[in-house]
């Protein structure tokens, strides 16, 4: 094998695996900054700490979830749906677009 071979042969796997190091916003742009607020989480952030009963937070146009300390949910990506963390007395601990 010549000098030049064994050297591609360590840079072509180098390069790869750099690649693949990339933010995750670079490879998915529905995860960059401007669309972290899409379904409007923002608005909401005076009720964290409240009970989430109190609270209607469904819109005719947009996906809610309520989700319990040990709720099951599905990983897919919404950037439109408002999700709503409570604790187990039923406080909000987070509201987050996603």
């Amino acid at each position: 094998m010549s000098r030049l071979s064994r050297i591609a042969c360590l840079i072509v796997p180098a390069a790869l695996a750099l690649a693949a190091c990339q933010p995750s916003s670079a490879k998915n742009p529905a995860a960059n900054r401007a669309d972290r607020d899409a379904c409007g989480a923002s608005a909401y952030w005076d009720r964290v700490g409240k009970d989430h009963t109190q609270y209607d937070f469904s819109a005719p146009d947009r996906p809610v979830r309520i989700l319990g300390p040990n709720t099951p949910m599905t990983m897919d990506y919404r950037i439109d749906r408002l999700n709503v963390d409570t604790d187990r007395k039923g406080k909000i601990t987070r509201i987050w677009c996603g």
